[in-house]
């Protein structure tokens, strides 16, 4: 079998199976599994492909065909330029929260000791420390097993972050100069709402926060006064719609600075609280 033939069979199951953009998809796992770029391919239509790579790719289409996220099948990600390992034991990182990243960048000059609550696969603590190499980073999750990959990821990309299991926060930690936090924040309603892949294969956990999604966010400002420095800054990432809420919670916790900040297709998506 060789490319072309290969590509033209994985784009025929995708389409039956109700993918959307099968090409782009055929695309991605053929480009993974033969070493090539996908804008490439087209030149290397008639090579033939290996019989290990024809059995990897028949797999990986036979899962892709079930709907499972690209990131899952490949067992990694890119966030903010690193390599980030997933399973279905994290949220795959978004490229929305790329821009909490550079909101942070943009705001804050080496913050001493940084805080990620809910870290899942240390996408946010990894990128923070690479910005800030001279900073203590910390990252909690409750899932051990989450905190497992987070390590592995740290070490992948040669970083030093101390990982724990906890909840949200524990006094033992001490206080930081910045917090910084993308918690689970859809609700119910917009979970059912959500692609049938994210419902089936991410965990729940890392998405979907009570009191309407404010959970976390309640939770976080309510600790701040044991978690913050006197001068420290709290950034979120925040669900459509949720500002205006967050931004009472904050303000009766007694923060005086509240900025909400639009991303680039003018959604708030970012609040920082000081």
């Amino acid at each position: 079998m060789n490319i072309k033939e290969i590509l033209q069979h994985a784009e025929e199951i995708f389409a039956t199976a109700k993918l959307e953009n099968p090409r782009l998809n055929a695309g991605l796992i053929i480009e993974e599994v033969v070493g090539l770029k996908r804008l490439s391919l087209p030149l290397y239509y008639q090579q033939e492909i290996t019989s290990a790579q024809e059995k990897q790719a028949l797999q990986w289409i036979a899962r892709r065909a079930k709907h499972e996220p690209l990131q899952y099948i490949f067992g990694y990600t890119e966030f903010y330029g690193y390599r980030i390992n997933v399973t279905p034991d994290v949220l795959i990182p978004r490229p929305e929260t790329e821009f909490l990243i550079e909101t942070i960048q943009h705001k804050i000059m080496n913050p001493p000791r940084i805080l990620d609550i809910g870290t899942g696969s240390g996408a946010i603590a990894i990128s923070l420390k690479k910005l800030f190499p001279d900073s203590e980073v910390v990252a909690v999750d409750i899932s051990p097993q989450a905190l497992d990959i987070a390590q592995a990821n740290a070490k992948l990309n040669n970083v030093e972050i101390n990982f724990m299991e906890a909840d949200i926060y524990s006094a033992e930690l001490g206080k930081f100069d910045l917090i910084v936090s993308n918690p689970p924040y859809v609700t119910d309603d917009e979970y059912a709402q959500l692609p049938g892949e994210v419902q089936k294969f991410e965990p729940k956990l890392a998405l979907v926060g009570t009191e309407n999604g404010l959970y976390f966010y309640r939770k976080i400002l309510e600790i701040s006064k044991i978690s913050l420095k006197s001068q420290g800054t709290i950034f979120f990432e925040i669900g459509e719609g949720q500002a205006v809420d967050i931004r009472k919670i904050a303000k009766a916790e007694g923060f005086g600075k509240i900025e909400v900040i639009r991303d680039l297709v003018g959604k708030e998506r970012i609040i920082m609280c000081r």
